[in-house]
């Protein structure tokens, strides 16, 4: 079984395999803006292209979804900014860990706002955007069965992937043709990887996690205006 990927903006994106599929991404998840020193946030995936159509969410439904998100940005935001006093494997540990903290309490909070359908299939989403990012939740670890190896290299492919991505990003910032041309680039050697490190057990798991794959579109930031 193969998996095919494709990557959302500022994070890697995982699209499937003989029945389609999924998403990867590093960035589904709060960051450190090392500029101005404060959490960014990336957009959660209900904002982004067609997804809350594909949901069928209701005006009010993205509205309290859009509360929700604040709220919990807000309570997050010192515990993210006191990341900015780490650095190196430490740093990126605290990251992760409260990460999977945000996501978790994001989605709890949620479950009085999706139906069950949407719930599940969010879910779905979440999973298939955050790829190799998916991988590092030990829940995740533990239902795929992943190897001591594949821990231990898990690192290498989500650094790889998150830094493409901030390559990309930056391109498209000023030429979004060029970046348009990297994503796709981009988007096959991210299968090649991915193929790669999942056995084909462990895919046909991850596809009854994912379910069917959603095209998750790159955003490109706008150049300035002169």
């Amino acid at each position: 079984m193969r998996l095919s990927y494709a990557l959302g903006t500022g994070v890697v994106l995982l699209l499937t395999s003989i029945t389609r599929g999924q998403a990867p991404t590093p960035q589904a998840q709060p960051r450190v803006d090392p500029r101005v020193n404060q959490p960014v946030y990336p957009t959660p995936i209900y904002q982004m292209n067609d997804v809350a159509k594909s949901l069928n969410l209701s005006p009010e439904q993205i509205n309290r979804l859009n509360t929700q998100t604040a709220d919990i940005q807000k309570r997050y935001a010192d515990d993210f900014n006191k990341l900015n006093t780490l650095n190196g494997a430490e740093r990126d540990r605290q990251l992760n860990e409260l990460s999977r903290r945000y996501n978790a309490d994001w989605m709890k909070s949620t479950r009085d706002i999706f139906d069950e359908n949407q719930l599940n299939r969010y879910q779905q989403l979440q999973y298939q955007y955050g790829g190799f990012g998916t991988l590092n939740d030990p829940d995740v670890q533990k239902r795929l069965n992943l190897t001591d190896e594949q821990r231990n290299n898990l690192r290498r492919d989500y650094d790889w992937s998150n830094q493409q991505m901030q390559d990309i990003n930056r391109l498209g910032a000023t030429d979004r043709d060029k970046a348009t041309q990297a994503y796709r680039d981009y988007q096959r050697q991210y299968q090649e990887r991915f193929n790669k490190f999942l056995t084909p057990e462990q895919q046909k798991t991850w596809q009854q996690m994912t379910g069917e794959a959603y095209q998750f579109q790159p955003a490109f930031i706008a150049p300035p205006r002169r």
